[in-house]
């Protein structure tokens, strides 16, 4: 019983993952670093910086400002890096936004003598993945979900336990 309980849990959760996986879109990441970023900069005004439309719209290119800050997230890493990252259709258009848009990053900071602050491009960019490894994990959460289920169904215990050993048998009262 536990077993149909189990397997109808991992079912459930391999169609559900997939077909949620299946209506999505499957674009590419792509990922670019502006690294030795000057110490102004490293904080929520350089982020501020980053995301602004002069700095967006040196990087969209053909595309608007608008759906480039849409498809794109720019992060601090924990040395005071931006980390960039662009989704786009295809891995062309990711690796190129992703590096452009590192490019404009840098070119909006004022250069601290000293400090030679510099892009690092996007070389590849990866796709996300699909309703099959999609299905594999929701498999994965069904057949852990089932296993809870089927615990909590069953019981944990086979039968009721005493809640301490019996003690010494009674005996008759002493005289005295």
């Amino acid at each position: 019983m536990e077993a149909r309980l189990i397997a109808a849990f991992v079912v459930a959760g391999a169609v559900l993952a997939a077909g949620i996986a299946a209506t999505g879109d499957r674009d590419y990441r792509a990922h670019a670093y502006v690294i030795k970023v000057p110490p102004a900069y490293g904080d929520e005004h350089g982020l501020a910086l980053a995301r602004s439309e002069p700095v967006l719209e040196r990087a969209a290119g053909a595309r608007s400002a608008d759906w480039l800050r849409r498809h794109s997230s720019i992060q601090l890493t924990g040395r005071r890096d931006f980390a960039i990252s662009v989704r786009a259709p295809t891995e062309a258009a990711a690796v190129a936004l992703a590096t452009t848009y590192a490019e404009a990053v840098k070119r909006a900071l004022q250069p601290v003598p000293g400090l030679a602050t510099h892009g690092r491009g996007a070389h590849r960019a990866r796709r996300s993945p699909g309703p099959l490894a999609w299905a594999v994990l929701g498999a994965g959460a069904g057949l852990w979900l089932g296993v809870a289920a089927a615990i909590v169904r069953r019981g944990s215990a086979r039968a009721p336990r005493r809640a301490s050993a019996r003690g010494a048998p009674a005996t008759r009262a002493t005289p005295g």
